[in-house]
């Protein structure tokens, strides 16, 4: 592992809906010789004065997103050099929304985003939107492609063009909305995607890759062996007709 590994995990105290702290969680037992930054709200992100090995952000109460917006508004710039030099970036649930254009209120009030996706989002509530998901994965680096599964739960549904720059294509389970299977984004190594369940403790050959991509190395993500008993488990499970009816 590269000596100066360093992860940056923002708005921890917001980041923990649908279980998906357990992607910090299984981060650190994966690599417990890494630096872990937590970037709380009203903290200076690391990332301003650094360049992390990674940068994650988990998801959160709709209401917590202004607050994530208005604390990374002042550093949108930095984040965009990063994204564009290639700086691995994970974002997951609903907290990629904030990298949206805008998001917009069923009152009609809309809140401006960090316009880093060329995505709107739209706020239904009180219709709740939920579902499993399993797709595809392209790694891009030239290894197999990686089957994910996860979960959906939400209030938005999200408006813009992916198709070039999808996160993966699902077989099971809406995408960015529910008229397309093309779910979330893929920019470099900025990957956003709505899945939770947590993600990263679900999908045990996707942790291994994006240890390899944040380490250089071949890491095996910690509690492998449960971990891939589930994910195997899920495989079979979400293609059973008519199973995200019933999440």
């Amino acid at each position: 592992m590269r000596d100066n590994t360093a992860i940056e995990i923002l708005f921890p105290e917001y980041g923990n809906q649908g279980g998906d702290n357990g992607n910090a969680m299984i981060l650190r037992e994966s690599l417990p010789e890494a630096t872990f930054i937590e970037t709380s709200y009203g903290d200076m992100p690391y990332f301003v004065d650094h360049e992390p090995s990674l940068i994650m952000m988990n998801s959160m109460p709709e209401m917590q997103q202004e607050n994530a917006i208005k604390a990374l508004m002042p550093h949108r710039a930095r984040l965009q050099e990063l994204v564009d030099a290639g700086t691995p970036v994970l974002f997951t649930g609903i907290a990629g929304e904030v990298l949206a254009r805008s998001i917009a209120n069923p009152d009609g009030s809309v809140v401006e985003g960090l316009g880093i996706l060329d995505a709107t989002v739209e706020r239904r509530e009180p219709q709740r939107f939920r579902d499993v998901n399993l797709g595809v994965f392209d790694p891009g680096d030239g290894s197999a492609p990686i089957e994910l599964v996860g979960y959906k739960i939400q209030f938005t549904q999200v408006r813009g063009d992916n198709s070039r720059d999808y996160f993966c294509k699902n077989e099971v389970g809406f995408g960015l909305n529910e008229g397309t299977k093309l779910e979330g984004f893929r920019m470099k190594n900025l990957m956003v995607t709505w899945m939770l369940g947590p993600l990263l403790p679900l999908n045990p050959d996707f942790t291994a890759w994006l240890l390899r991509l944040v380490t250089g190395e071949e890491v095996r993500p910690a509690f492998e062996e449960a971990s891939r008993a589930s994910y195997e488990r899920r495989l079979t499970e979400f293609r059973i007709p008519g199973v995200g009816m019933h999440v």
